[in-house]
């Protein structure tokens, strides 16, 4: 009495599709492919507003990106926006997203100690310490804390910078 159960698994799994070029399958070596297959995501809000300014962006890059899911990434878009009095309705494809962008996107190949300028102009200063790990966590402006997600080489483009906040844009 097996068989009917053995026969359907094969339709069923043949029904089932994943995105293999989706971001958890990309992974973070190539900051430009990431926000492409992590814009694809239905639901991700955060990495469809970064991309059309990423995609229009030459050189090294690196992109702050919220590493909790879509829902945490779309909320720390939205406190941003309340904080402005502004709300999350039409902000994809609206000057606030490109704003959202430049803000939080970098031409520089990693956070490192200093003085950064993000794509809006504006000069942020970063302070790093070496965590118990051995990881090299970042601050920006004292605010935004996080760590880069990789290190320059010959197969990496861009960077993602991992953290819980964004910057804000305003």
């Amino acid at each position: 009495m097996r068989t009917p159960g053995l026969i359907l698994l094969p339709l069923l799994l043949g029904s089932c599709t994943v995105d293999l070029q989706g971001a958890d399958f990309v992974g973070l070596q190539d900051a430009r492919k990431y926000i492409t297959a992590c814009a694809r995501s239905a639901t991700d809000v955060y990495c469809k507003a970064l991309l059309p300014t990423l995609e229009r962006t030459t050189g090294e890059v690196t992109v702050i990106l919220v590493n909790l899911g879509d829902q945490d990434r779309t909320a720390a878009i939205e406190r941003e926006l309340r904080a402005q009095g502004r709300t999350l309705n039409g902000f994809l494809g609206s000057a606030a997203a490109d704003r959202f962008a430049r803000a939080n996107i970098f031409i520089a190949k990693v956070i490192q100690p200093g003085t950064i300028t993000s794509l809006d102009g504006r000069t942020h200063t970063v302070t790093c310490t070496l965590n118990e790990h051995n990881t090299n966590i970042c601050t920006i402006d004292g605010t935004v804390s996080g760590f880069n997600a990789n290190e320059p080489g010959p197969d990496i483009t861009g960077n993602i910078f991992t953290t819980m906040n964004i910057l804000p844009f305003n």
